[in-house]
């Protein structure tokens, strides 16, 4: 199954430009190349993602979001003519798909896993590499304050990232904390619930849990 085609179909359907479907086909298909390649190294990295080949495939619900994602980020880093608003009706369609915010001026890294993509916003903040994120996450700016994440992050379900949150290396941020305008240590596992609202810190002794997702 050729991916453009198959979104330029979807795109149709649900957003569709004032050009005809081979106009978004083909702007698609000038960056089909590396979105491919891009799309292929991550899912290669990702351990239940890889499980099912590393070709895209709109029918499975973790990896058409990413793709999705990819191809609008390509399509904005190459200054890809864009007269028909491909990149926004490709982050419309995600959403309307997926549930999931995801637009193209975000800088992702290049390995990162949506464990169900469902309610998850990110902004234009600063991301490490290898980001695991469950459903219903928020990572997002406060006026002029944004978080910046740190390498081998995973952030559990609900969770929220935002103002001048400072997020250390190898950090799990565990189900429905909300972390504003914190610093969090490296290889730290995060709870709340502590007394006037605090956070709480434990160390992660073990192995990297970043590892339980994502391989060398």
């Amino acid at each position: 199954m050729n991916p453009p085609d198959y979104i330029a179909k979807q795109l149709s359907s649900m957003y569709p430009g004032d050009c005809p479907v081979e106009t978004d086909i083909a702007t698609m298909q000038s960056v089909a190349t590396e979105v491919d390649a891009r799309f292929e190294y991550l899912v290669s990295r990702v351990n239940i993602l890889k499980r099912t080949g590393t070709s895209p495939d709109p029918w499975h619900v973790m990896k058409h979001p990413i793709y999705l994602y990819l191809l609008s980020r390509v399509l904005f880093e190459k200054k890809v003519a864009d007269e028909y608003r491909i990149k926004d009706r490709l982050y419309c369609l995600n959403k309307a798909l997926h549930g999931c915010s995801l637009f193209y001026r975000v800088k992702l890294p290049a390995v990162f896993f949506l464990n169900y993509a469902t309610q998850i916003v990110l902004s234009d903040c600063v991301y490490g590499e290898n980001l695991v994120i469950y459903q219903g996450v928020t990572v997002g700016c406060y006026r002029d304050k944004c978080p910046a994440l740190g390498n081998n992050i995973v952030l559990m379900p609900n969770c929220v990232i935002s103002g001048s949150s400072s997020i250390g290396n190898n950090v799990v941020v565990s189900a429905g904390v909300v972390v504003i305008n914190k610093t969090v240590p490296d290889n730290t596992l995060v709870f709340g619930g502590g007394s006037n609202g605090d956070l709480i810190y434990h160390p992660l002794k073990s192995k990297p849990y970043i590892e339980y997702f994502v391989s060398a």
